[in-house]
């Protein structure tokens, strides 16, 4: 399958996550961008994507985190994509879901607060989604 370049501004990469973002070893992928404006927000730095965000394809991402495929896969852990909203990247989360072994979780929290087509295209590459 040849994939086109995506991209995605990556605002943290937070590894060594234990039963935070979802069960076993995570690490939390914290992405750019919201369409909400919540007075609590506890990520308010990630509402707006500033000119310097660094910005990384699906491959660049899995080749920093793929040091930690043996404790994803001893704990049933993986990688969780937050925010801002992840699911206003879903192209980028797909072409990286492919990268991944399959016994990666691949995990969302989100607000939902996207086009449905965003969340409907996510379905096959998200293994657990996270609310609120």
């Amino acid at each position: 399958m040849t994939q086109t370049s995506v991209f995605a501004p990556i605002y943290a990469i937070s590894p060594h996550r234990v039963c935070t973002d979802g069960f076993g070893v995570t690490t939390l992928v914290g992405l750019y961008g919201c369409p909400l404006r919540c007075k609590l927000c506890i990520n308010p730095n990630s509402q707006q994507i500033p000119n310097n965000a660094r910005v990384l394809t699906p491959q660049q991402l899995f080749d920093e985190v793929k040091h930690d495929d043996i404790l994803y896969r001893a704990t049933n852990g993986g990688i969780t994509f937050g925010g801002g909203e992840p699911c206003l990247y879903p192209e980028f989360i797909k072409q990286f879901s492919s990268l991944c072994p399959s016994n990666w979780n691949i995990r969302i929290e989100t607000s939902l607060n996207v086009p449905a087509e965003n969340i409907l295209s996510l379905l096959s590459s998200v293994d657990e989604w996270f609310v609120d």
